[in-house]
């Protein structure tokens, strides 16, 4: 006879999800134990692999959970019916908001992506590209000119994209900059920067 699930089945699954990420993002995947994990959770080992039957199937919900999210959201972001420049501007608060929010699950998905297995780390890698592939579509409207040449398109995307990525090892949204004015700040430079350029990428 199948088991049926509880009906607070995926609010005790989020749960363990987010003291999980906290846990690995502090401690390494590497040194993390499922009993570490368990213990985190206030629960016992057996109720965790009724979750995830091993370490390796927590760490991908953690960081496809996380991405998953966030691509929704940009992906929703940038087929508004708005200029450019606006959806640019809530594409990157959007980001810089959710990695604020999620700061383990975004340390995670830099630094212990290695341990998937190939398959899985490969998903993963295509929702990163998608990712990459929205802000191209941006800077492509912003600034047509310079996204034209071929060669200029993938580094534009990819600076903006680094950029925002490794603001989160620093960064900490407790600090004296708050999330909406640092995205504030990014959208500015950029906004200002970037749209001034001419095909060979020199200020107008």
């Amino acid at each position: 006879m199948t088991r049926t699930r509880a009906d607070d089945y995926e609010d005790k699954k989020r749960a363990i999800l987010e003291k999980a990420a906290a846990l690995i993002a502090r401690k390494g995947f590497d040194q993390a134990t499922m009993m570490d994990v368990a213990k985190a959770c206030n629960a016992s080992k057996s109720h965790l692999y009724h979750y995830f039957p091993s370490k390796e199937d927590l760490l991908f919900a953690v960081v496809h959970e996380h991405i998953a999210q966030q691509t929704a959201e940009l992906r929703a972001i940038v087929a508004l019916p708005l200029p450019a420049e606006e959806r640019f501007a809530r594409f990157v608060d959007s980001f810089v908001q959710g990695a604020a929010r999620s700061r383990s699950e975004h340390l995670i998905l830099m630094a212990d992506l290695k341990f998937l297995p190939r398959a899985e780390r490969e998903q993963i890698r295509v929702m990163e590209v998608e990712l990459a592939d929205l802000l191209e579509q941006l800077l492509g409207e912003m600034n047509p000119t310079v996204m034209r040449d071929p060669k200029a398109r993938k580094p534009y995307s990819l600076l903006l994209f680094g950029m925002m990525i490794w603001t989160f090892t620093w960064y900490r949204k407790s600090g004296q900059i708050p999330p909406r004015e640092l995205a504030a700040r990014v959208s500015a430079l950029w906004t200002a920067g970037f749209v001034q350029l001419d095909a060979d990428g020199r200020p107008l």
